[in-house]
């Protein structure tokens, strides 16, 4: 049985919600003013040097993704929120050594996307350590998402506060700062609550790979998940045996996301929207100079709106009925992301600019809890941070695709037209998505409402 709070929330929950907001905290204080703003209001960088920043940033997303994925996978908690942590300090405090030009930021630019990538799997991953519960999974992603969004709000404004006053590289020495408060949640959760759970789960793989002569197949990955019903995700079946986690590629964690229909589909629709977005990364920054005519902080302020749109989002996400926690829905609010997007990019108002913020964040907030919840109910744990270094490999590197013809598009279209086009994909792919894939979004809907039934 999973050990609960007074609240009702799985052990552990507060202290992995700590560690992830004071994590995520100093990733939003520093990124987008530490490396966007450097180069844009204090080197004077090229949109190609913008576009070769994000892209870098999305690259090593991916890398120090797959490695924490794989470090949590086979080595467990403890070593990965260790080396995750130390990484993220050390990143941060070594940029402060080095001079503001184009090649120093492109290196920061690529050292603190692998940090960053490496802490993803406490948003991703980590729920499943504490319950196996849908519900309870829910809730516990729902909380993740409001301290992230919560973040969002908070570290930009606290990015802009130091950028007025200091120079917009010394914004990493917060996040140096967070991630070192981050170490006293993380000890206390690793020792205290997820010390056996890994274990346990540990310990099942290591039998499912050592089958006794006498009782073939009886210690494969399905029998182990039967002994112990605790130990692994409600619906982590997949149509072949979850791969041991000491031996499992990431081709088996691929394989493993593309044989189970519904992380197919979740994908799928993720991949083909996120490719809208990679215009926005090398752009909205000009976007505020040159079209909204503000000044520097303002990149502050504007994603601290969308943060407090995510935060609304993900108080809403709590509430979602058991029966729409599914594909249909993530797919609909994706496509409000579109309507948001629109709305922040359409105008040269400011005023605009924040609401369409608000309206995207509120959806933003929505679809990351129940992205993650998805992923956790449907992924075996035994190799769930792999398959969840797959999935936002594909986000990451879909998103990478438009940043270097961003630049190209702007000069012929303006900056503004750009993102009026990227806004317009982010919106119309989920749609055209979802009436291509009417018939498998329907079975996997009804899969999921039977499951809730049951449950």
């Amino acid at each position: 049985m999973t050990r609960r709070t007074r609240t009702g929330l799985p052990a552990g929950t507060f202290l992995l919600v700590a560690t992830r907001f004071l994590v995520y905290l100093g990733v939003q204080a520093a990124y987008f003013i530490g490396i966007i703003g450097t180069l844009t209001y204090e080197v004077g960088a090229s949109t190609w040097a913008l576009a070769g920043a994000v892209g870098f940033f999305n690259l090593f997303i991916i890398f120090g993704n797959a490695a924490g994925g794989t470090l949590l996978d086979v080595r467990g908690p403890r070593l990965h929120a260790a080396v995750t942590l130390a990484v993220a300090v050390a990143t941060s405090v070594l940029f402060q050594l080095a001079p503001p030009d184009v090649a120093n930021v492109l290196a920061m630019s690529c050292a603190f996307g692998f940090a960053t990538g490496l802490g993803f799997a406490f948003l991703s991953a980590y729920p499943a350590y504490l319950t196996d519960d849908a519900d309870e999974l829910k809730r516990v992603n729902a909380l993740l998402a409001v301290v992230s969004n919560v973040a969002v709000v908070v570290g930009p404004a606290v990015g802009g506060l130091i950028a007025t006053v200091l120079p917009a590289q010394r914004v990493f020495l917060a996040a140096a700062v967070f991630s070192a408060a981050a170490a006293l949640p993380a000890y206390l959760l690793v020792e205290r609550v997820l010390r056996v759970r890994a274990a346990r789960v540990r310990s099942r793989v290591l039998d499912a790979s050592e089958p006794m002569p006498d009782a073939p197949g009886a210690n494969a990955p399905g029998a182990a998940a039967s002994d112990d019903p605790g130990a692994t995700a409600p619906s982590a079946a997949a149509p072949e045996p979850a791969p041991d986690a000491p031996s499992a590629t990431f081709a088996d964690s691929v394989r493993t996301v593309f044989t189970v229909p519904s992380l197919a589909l979740l994908f799928g629709v993720g991949v083909l929207a996120y490719t809208g977005y990679g215009a926005f990364d090398p752009l909205e920054s000009l976007f505020y100079r040159d079209v909204l005519h503000v000044g520097i902080s303002w990149m502050g302020w504007l994603s601290s709106a969308a943060g407090a749109g995510s935060v609304i989002g993900s108080l809403l996400a709590i509430r979602v009925p058991r029966a729409h926690v599914n594909v249909l829905t993530l797919i609909l609010l994706i496509a409000l992301q579109g309507v948001g997007c629109l709305l922040y990019v359409g105008t040269p108002y400011v005023a605009c600019a924040l609401a369409g913020q608000m309206v995207l964040g509120c959806a933003f907030g929505m679809v990351t809890p129940l992205q993650n919840t998805l992923v956790q109910m449907h992924a075996p744990i035994e190799v769930l941070g792999r398959v969840n270094s797959v999935m936002n490999a594909g986000f990451n590197g879909a998103g990478a695709l438009p940043l270097f013809a961003a630049p190209a598009l702007a000069a012929i279209f303006g900056v503004q037209g750009v993102l009026v086009g990227a806004s317009l994909v982010v919106l119309a792919v989920p749609l055209v998505y979802l009436v291509v894939r009417r018939r498998t979004v329907a079975r996997i809907v009804a899969e999921e409402r039977k499951r809730g039934q049951e449950g």
